[in-house]
């Protein structure tokens, strides 16, 4: 495996994280009550909290894997 594929994936990760917990809000159909609002709002922060650990997590593969390449340990 090559490094350059969990790096894009953790940047893809991250980025999408980013996006959610900033738009959850917007994101909300201003149609429903306050309360379902507030809990699909924390689903969404939820949901973006899991891309971050999935991006830490390639970042982690990916390092891992460039250590690998170099000291040639398979």
């Amino acid at each position: 495996m090559s490094v350059v594929v969990p790096m894009v994936l953790a940047w893809a990760f991250l980025s999408l994280s980013r996006w959610g917990r900033r738009n959850a809000a917007e994101l909300v159909p201003v149609t429903l009550s306050p309360e379902r609002r507030l809990r699909e709002e924390r689903r969404l922060l939820r949901g973006s909290r899991s891309l971050l650990v999935l991006s830490i997590v390639c970042v982690l593969l990916g390092a891992a894997e460039a250590v690998s390449q170099a000291t040639g340990w398979r």
